[in-house]
């Protein structure tokens, strides 16, 4: 009976989340041929060294979508970030929409997932503005 996997990126920034027994990806069997991939909520990261990344909201953004690019390769969707179909965002502050937008576009040109932002009062992790999730396919061939 097919079940749910779950992994962590191999590095700091699945290191963590190890202390508290959270993965960065599960990944879901729906059919013989495919298991959609649901990432955690991801803040602003150095991939490399696991510290916060917060001196400007577009070096923010551009670290939390590099970590969500690999959480998704990680997990087997093939084209990463370009592969998100649904991306979830939770902002501290209104403005930084635009910049969020922005940075997507940049790392995943023409690529247009569904999206969800919601505005919220704080991030979990301090000093930071964001956090957001992705979700993805695999197509197992």
């Amino acid at each position: 009976m097919p079940h749910a996997t779950y992994q962590n990126l191999p590095g700091r920034v699945g290191d963590c989340l190890k202390p508290a027994s959270l993965a960065t990806t599960a990944t879901v069997p729906v059919s013989p041929t495919s298991s959609l991939v649901f990432t955690t909520g991801h803040v602003g990261l150095d991939l490399e060294t696991g510290t916060l990344v917060h001196d400007t909201p577009e070096a923010e953004f551009k670290a939390i979508f590099t970590c969500l690019d690999a959480a998704l390769k990680h997990a087997g969707v093939r084209t990463g970030l370009a592969g998100a179909y649904r991306v979830v965002a939770y902002l501290v502050h209104v403005e930084d929409e635009k910049v969020m937008h922005e940075v997507f576009r940049s790392m995943a040109p023409g690529h247009t997932p569904t999206w969800c932002t919601v505005l919220v009062k704080a991030i979990n992790v301090k000093e930071t503005r964001a956090e957001i999730a992705a979700e993805g396919v695999v197509f197992h061939e």
